[in-house]
């Protein structure tokens, strides 16, 4: 009897495991080539890498994945994760004003 509720009590875990990755964030993992970024999604040239998409407005998320938003690094508009302060940022980005007309902010190089 203990062994059976043991194993559902596994089998329910193991089945929620696949669910935990479904809106994680993947724009602003590290790359080498575009071949590590996922499709759709460009390695821009940052430190450490950048996987990233283009976007049209920045300050705005329709053109972003969830948990992204659209930004410059540089004369580029890209999707860029939304982040509360620098903590947020990977080693070498900031958390700075997206731009546009919103108060959000996004991680961008130093």
């Amino acid at each position: 009897m203990i062994r059976q509720s043991f194993l559902m009590v596994v089998l329910g875990f193991l089945a929620l495991v696949p669910l935990s990755g479904c809106n994680a964030v993947t724009v602003g993992n590290t790359c080498e080539s575009r071949t590590d970024c996922l499709p759709g999604q460009d390695c821009y040239p940052t430190p450490g890498g950048f996987c990233t998409r283009g976007c049209t407005e920045p300050g705005r998320t329709q053109d972003c994945p969830s948990g992204t938003i659209c930004t410059f690094f540089g004369k580029n508009q890209v999707c860029s994760p939304i982040c509360e302060s620098n903590g947020d940022c990977r080693v070498n980005y900031v958390c700075v004003e997206a731009g546009g007309t919103t108060a959000l902010k996004a991680c961008r190089p130093e």
